[in-house]
């Protein structure tokens, strides 16, 4: 008999696509698989077909780790796809004290918005609950008379939305909902303290590096570099005249320090990669560097196969950032049972989420009933309504006191050991900075 339920985090990159599943039953109980991309690019999805393709496999692979069909899932946006709009929402509170119904009404008026017609809502992250203008983490059961939130409201082209929709509809997959990858990796990679104070992470993928900095329980600022990953493959195909096929091989030979030629051509490879690598941290800097003068902001963090899949990256590349620097070097290259960041983060908020506990509640509800012999149906149409923009990323406690009890949140186990472990010292390091 199957026990326990799995909500499904998927992250389409241009080179990667990566799926965790996290068990509702017990959060520390965490997959993950990962395949090569296909019909997406830089600019978007390219092939409707070709990704649907890519995401079955994905799919596929996790289903067996987790023993259990998958029939939805949660799916990252990024930064360059997407738009934030400052909202407010308002309700009254009928009962006395504070309940989900207040949370949903609060939520419904801060959608309540004017848009483009070729946009709509993706997701909304809740940076602040107020009860009679107090801050709360949690609202829920405490006394008064008016909710409010505040948040910012994550929009997308429509274009882009129904070409995701077709690709995880020819996978045979209902979208749960969808996340902002950035605020997902935070939930793994920064403190409460950090949300507050104020953090910059650095998601370096293929063809693209991306930079945000969160602030005050906010996105303050982004900025995207068209260099990744990629780019050291194509500098190497050309200086050593190969193909890219044979440039990829040779990069992750160095990545996993298992390249072996002579050292004339070790050291031109190591100069290539190096050169590059400086280039892409030359964009983290300039954008770290409008911030040097805010000393709250302490840490940038790195994560990210573009860089991070190099295991000396830390000696490859001498830190001229004045804030911490971290790289976040578990994503190595072709390791299919990393922990990914960005779709683990995104289901490990899912969870904790506090307005999102009924959706979760009826997607458990639903495997439950498809998996008993009275099983009923219901309609992609009315899956896609019914779970669309219920997504939120909520910051972790603003008390600085709570961070220790927040170290549990990373140690997540069912993938393997040595990442577990990883994680935790990972965590260790990053708070006692």
């Amino acid at each position: 008999m199957q026990t326990d339920n799995f909500i499904i985090g998927l992250d389409i990159g241009t080179h990667y696509i990566k799926a965790s599943a996290l068990s509702v039953q017990d959060n520390t109980l965490m997959y993950g698989s990962v395949v090569e991309s296909q019909g997406t690019d830089k600019n978007g999805i390219t092939d409707i077909k070709a990704l649907s393709s890519a995401i079955k496999k994905v799919v596929s692979k996790l289903e067996i780790k987790i023993s259990r069909n998958i029939k939805s899932a949660f799916v990252c946006l990024q930064p360059e796809f997407v738009r934030l709009i400052d909202t407010e929402g308002h309700a009254a509170v009928l009962g006395g004290s504070v309940t989900q119904y207040e949370i949903d009404k609060a939520l419904d008026g801060a959608q309540l918005i004017s848009l483009p017609p070729d946009e709509e809502i993706v997701d909304i992250v809740i940076t602040r609950y107020f009860v009679d203008e107090t801050a709360y983490r949690d609202p829920v059961g405490v006394k008064g008379r008016n909710l409010e939130i505040q948040g910012q409201l994550v929009t997308a082209k429509k274009e882009y939305v129904e070409s995701l929709y077709d690709a995880m509809a020819g996978a045979k997959l209902k979208v749960s909902g969808t996340g902002l990858g950035s605020v997902a990796a935070a939930s793994l990679l920064l403190t409460s303290r950090d949300w507050k104070n104020g953090a910059i992470l650095v998601d370096t993928g293929a063809n693209t590096t991306r930079a945000t900095l969160l602030k005050d329980n906010r996105i303050m600022d982004s900025e995207i570099f068209n260099l990744g990953g990629k780019s050291i493959t194509r500098d190497i195909a050309i200086v050593m005249k190969t193909s890219l096929l044979e440039a990829e091989e040779i990069k992750k030979g160095y990545a996993k320090d298992e390249l072996t030629l002579d050292e004339e051509k070790y050291s031109l490879i190591e100069e290539i990669i190096k050169a590059r690598v400086e280039e892409i941290m030359s964009f983290v800097e300039k954008f770290s560097t409008k911030y040097a003068h805010d000393e709250q902001i302490k840490k940038v963090i790195i994560y990210g196969g573009g860089l991070c899949g190099f295991k000396n990256i830390n000696k490859m590349y001498k830190s001229a950032i004045n804030q911490s620097t971290n790289f976040v070097t578990s994503d190595i290259i072709r390791d299919d049972s990393v922990f990914n960041i960005q779709s683990g983060g995104l289901i490990y908020h899912l969870q904790s989420a506090i307005h999102c506990k009924g959706t979760i509640d009826e997607i458990v509800k639903a495997d439950n009933e498809e998996h008993s012999p009275d099983a009923g149906t219901i309609s992609d149409e009315d899956f896609f309504r019914k779970y669309q923009n219920q997504f939120e990323a909520k910051p972790d406690k603003d008390n600085e006191h709570q961070d220790d009890e927040d170290d549990d949140y990373l140690s997540a186990t069912g993938i393997i050991e040595k990442i577990r472990i990883w994680f935790i010292n990972l965590k260790n390091k990053f708070m006692n900075k």
